[in-house]
């Protein structure tokens, strides 16, 4: 896979090759597409949602910038009861300033975590509340096009005030402004213009389902920062700024806050909407997508009052862009090239997950549940050994459950502390004849719970098997759960004394459901390595978490025997049921940290997340055997019998377009690796899939070469006859480049250009793809 994602990721069907000329004209003649003289801008005003806020819209002069507000308004208007609102008649072609401000009896929805309202009283997730008379958000947009979303919200207020902090005392330019969005959007992964993002109602499941996922994202992104903001652990406006050698960079320490503060704004959203709908799983692939953010990997490559060339030229530097990430790709390219001798570096970095560290983990795995057991057995200030169920001795020691092992199966050595609940309920509804071995007319019934919470701190963890080692520290494995059982059974027994008649009946029913409400294990700080004294050392470095919900397992086992006796002989029928299902709610699967052989690392991240919020049983097995026989007899000898068995059994259960999995796969690799001429070359690549509706899976994929971003994204309809091919190329500032499949060898398409058509694609007679300019000019992909 090493060798060929990344020229994957651009489809084959682009044919793209270098092979394309045209007029070189840089007038940005629109053709028959004149550009308005007015322009209709709508959005919504969303930190949360925000109704009845005063919206005015003026040009980003210095005399409105300087105090952050509109002085001469052009246009102003009010929000709706969904935060949104529209303008018509607006200048085309101009750095236009957006602010939102209180106006009478406007409220916003509390979107975020610890919402307070102007009098300082705390307000409930998805309740509205009234804002403080400071209340203010900006953005600021260019108007080309015929119509410009103009969404106003914490991204484009931090995008506003940088624009205005590192400009000085100058009018914005429509550069300007695009240029600060666009700093903002890739600081924070998005690939689309910030102020056409951001519109989400993440406190409405509703909403979340019919959601644009990177319109999520950023309504996400907005609540956390300003959840971030309000905590003031950090100072978000410090997300961008210049750094040592006077280029704009991404603050770490910022990311990481707002990435700490999203997994809340998402946990809160969840719970919020009780998991309606694919809202869990598309809550889950935001959260993925801003947790992979790593700021080393991105290099803004920007300055934000640099002009920009006319829509042409930029257009046609895209096109150039996605040939020369094609063209590297391919077989022999740069990319592909240097990947192939990293490949080739780390082909065999999947011993690390081999044999040995399967033992490995395992021993790890042991470990805890010996010191699971030990926890409750007695005082564990007091110093005494334990031998667990598994055969592992544990050793308590002032506070300390410490395993200490060495075997055939490699050494452990696991020093942790922890605290733990069990409460163990035990009842009996049986009659007194239950436990009479004597007699055969009885009813048992006993049923009980035990409830359990642990959670271990791991101080300190070193294992070894083989050439494999796992050190890690500071790590925490929690669970909280729950053991129901039942078991009920009856004999009844009528026979005439001295005679052949009677019948008799027995049966009896067991069941059990052990259900994890929680589970989740930790490992920081892990350094897994593997031939630690060998010039082939491979090693992984970073963190590895899990977590698992509502996990149940459901066992069932039921019979009867029933007997009818007479002088002619005996009837008997009867059955045995074994039923055991599996599910579970979501389970979480992260690796994130760094994969190093030799001197080449590689930046890793691993994101598993799947809800099921139908409760789709995973595993059905269900077994029934039925019998009858009819025997005949005289005088209690029996001569022969008739009998007939059926067996069933049913294993698995099928999705449904109600009941399925919903899934998102998150992998992202960073590097700087050698190419074919020596040379360090800067790449990163990920790609990200989703299903969050039955028929639905979605691809967006992305490509880092030479300090330039190419996006991808297509979808497909796994249960359809028919699917349209298309696919959406970006640059995340405002390029994109369009293509659909129209019909056998028909390809067509548009580029955009800041949301403004300037190009068509199209396959001419001969099958050529053919881009042809708003300014006359035309080249071949």
């Amino acid at each position: 896979m090493k060798k060929s994602v990344l020229a994957t990721l651009i489809i084959s069907s682009l044919g793209l090759t270098a092979c394309g000329g045209g007029s070189g004209s840089h007038n940005d003649s629109t053709g028959s597409n004149p550009s308005p003289t007015e322009i209709t801008t709508a959005g919504v005003v969303n930190k949360g949602i925000v109704k009845s806020g005063q919206v005015a819209v003026c040009e980003a002069t210095v005399a409105n910038t300087s105090q952050q507000r509109c002085v001469s308004p052009l246009l102003t208007t009010t929000t709706n009861e969904k935060g949104q609102f529209s303008l018509t008649g607006l200048p085309a072609n101009k750095a236009l300033l957006v602010v939102v401000t209180k106006g009478t009896g406007t409220q916003m929805k509390c979107d975020y975590v610890g919402c307070q309202d102007a009098n300082g009283n705390p307000i409930e997730f998805g309740e509205w509340m009234t804002v403080p008379d400071d209340f203010k958000l900006l953005a600021v947009i260019a108007s080309s096009g015929e119509i410009k979303t103009a969404n106003v919200n914490s991204l484009t207020n931090l995008a506003a005030k940088k624009a205005i902090e590192l400009t000085g005392s100058l009018d914005l330019t429509t550069d300007i402004v695009n240029n600060s969005n666009a700093i903002i959007g890739k600081a924070l992964g998005l690939t689309k213009p910030i102020t056409e993002m951001g519109s989400v109602d993440i406190t409405d499941a509703n909403a979340i389902a019919g959601s644009d996922n990177e319109d999520l994202r950023a309504a996400i992104l907005s609540a956390s920062i300003e959840q971030s903001r309000k905590s003031g652990s950090v100072n978000i406006d410090a997300l961008i700024d210049y750094d040592a050698n006077g280029k704009l960079a991404v603050n770490k320490q910022v990311v990481s806050q707002i990435q700490a503060d999203t997994t809340q704004v998402v946990s809160q959203a969840k719970a919020h909407s009780n998991h309606q709908g694919n809202t869990g799983s598309k809550l889950d692939n935001a959260d993925q997508d801003i947790s992979a953010i790593n700021p080393d990997n991105i290099e803004i490559g920007i300055d934000i009052d640099k002009p920009v060339a006319n829509a042409v030229v930029q257009a046609k530097d895209f096109i150039k862009q996605i040939r020369t990430v094609y063209t590297a790709a391919s077989e022999g390219g740069d990319l592909n090239t240097g990947l192939t001798n990293f490949a080739d570096e780390l082909d065999d970095i999947s011993s690390i997950a081999q044999e040995d560290t399967h033992v490995l983990l395992d021993n790890v795995s042991q470990a805890a549940i010996a010191i699971f057991e030990a926890m409750p057995s007695s005082d564990p200030w007091i110093q005494d050994k334990f031998t667990a169920s598994n055969g592992i001795t544990v050793t308590r020691s002032y506070g300390y459950f410490i395993v200490s092992e060495d075997s055939e199966e490699g050494r452990i050595y696991m020093k942790a502390s922890g605290t733990y609940s069990f409460d163990v309920n035990d009842e009996e509804a049986s009659d007194s004849d239950c436990h009479n071995p004597n007699k055969y007319n009885y009813y048992c019934y006993t049923y009980g719970n035990e409830l359990s919470f642990v959670n271990i701190y791991v101080d300190e963890l070193k294992a070894q098997k083989g050439e494999a080692s796992l050190n890690s520290e500071e790590s925490n494995i929690y669970f909280y759960g729950s053991d129901n059982w039942e078991k009920r059974s009856s004999a009844s027994h009528n026979f005439v004394e001295y005679s052949y008649f009677g019948s008799s009946d027995r049966d009896y029913f067991e069941s059990k459901i052990s259900q994890l409400d929680s589970v989740e294990l930790n490992l920081t700080n892990v350094r897994l390595v593997l031939n630690e004294n060998d010039l082939n050392r491979k090693q992984f470095e970073g963190a590895i978490s899990f977590e698992l919900n509502e996990y149940r397992n459901e066992k069932r086992d039921s019979g009867n025997h029933s007997v009818n006796l007479d002088e002619f002989g005996s009837d008997r029928n009867g059955s045995t049921i074994k039923e055991n299902q599996l599910t579970a709610k979501n389970l979480a699967l992260t690796f994130k940290g760094e994969l190093q052989t030799g001197n080449d690392k590689v930046s890793a991240l691993l994101d598993i997340r799947l809800n099921n919020p139908n409760n789709y049983i995973h595993s059905n097995f269900s077994y029934s055997e039925y019998y009858e026989a009819d025997c005949q007899s005289h005088q209690g000898i029996y001569w022969y019998c008739l009998e007939d068995y059926k067996l069933y059994g049913d294993y698995e259960s099928e999705e449904t377009s109600y009941d399925f999995i919903q899934a998102n796969v998150k992998l992202e690799l960073g590097a700087n690796i050698t190419n074919s001429n020596g040379k360090q070359v800067a790449s990163k690549i990920s790609v990200d899939i989703s299903r969050n509706d039955y028929n639905l899976i979605e691809v967006d994929a992305g490509v880092t070469y030479n300090g330039k971003d190419t996006y991808l994204s297509t979808s497909y309809k796994p249960y359809s006859d028919t699917n349209t091919p298309y696919v959406s190329l970006r640059d995340g500032k405002g390029l994109v480049a369009t293509l659909t499949e129209k019909g056998e060898d028909d390809i067509g398409g548009t580029i955009y250009v800041n949301g403004k058509p300037t190009g068509t694609i199209g396959t001419t007679n001969n099958n050529l793809l053919l881009i042809r300019y708003t300014d006359g000019s035309f080249e071949s992909m």
